[in-house]
């Protein structure tokens, strides 16, 4: 149970925060940021989403194979994520989907992939899936 709290419970209020936010951004969030901003935001946030993801399926048992290819699985996952993220802001008043929020959260993903893949590597002088 700790496990679950320490590496799962993170990724599931994160991933419970990116649906949300869009609801409130219109009530709640209501600043108007400079032109471009938002691919940054996506970035970070699919930073953030990939490395809770690798976190917690490197933490988990129930699924060995998942737990060896926890950096590739958190990539996959994010990315998966991402997309189906744009189909709901489809039907979300005052929404839209873009292809280039899409890129921007893959870019996040992506760099989250490689700064582990470093620190890991670094760390353990081994591969990235040493990293937990």
């Amino acid at each position: 149970m700790r496990n679950v709290l320490k590496y799962q419970l993170p990724l599931l209020l994160w991933i419970v925060v990116t649906v949300l936010v869009p609801y409130l951004q219109d009530n709640v969030f209501s600043m108007n940021l400079p032109l471009g901003t938002d691919k940054f935001v996506h970035a970070a946030v699919y930073f953030i989403l990939c490395w809770l993801a690798q976190r917690s399926f490197y933490h988990q048992t129930a699924i060995p194979p998942l737990r060896r290819s926890s950096l590739l699985g958190a990539f996959i996952f994010s990315c998966v994520y991402g997309i189906l993220d744009e189909f709901h802001q489809v039907v979300l008043p005052g929404r839209s989907s873009n292809m280039y929020d899409v890129l921007a959260g893959v870019g996040g993903a992506l760099l989250s992939v490689a700064i582990t893949s470093i620190i890991s590597q670094r760390r353990s002088g081994g591969g990235p899936e040493s990293e937990g």
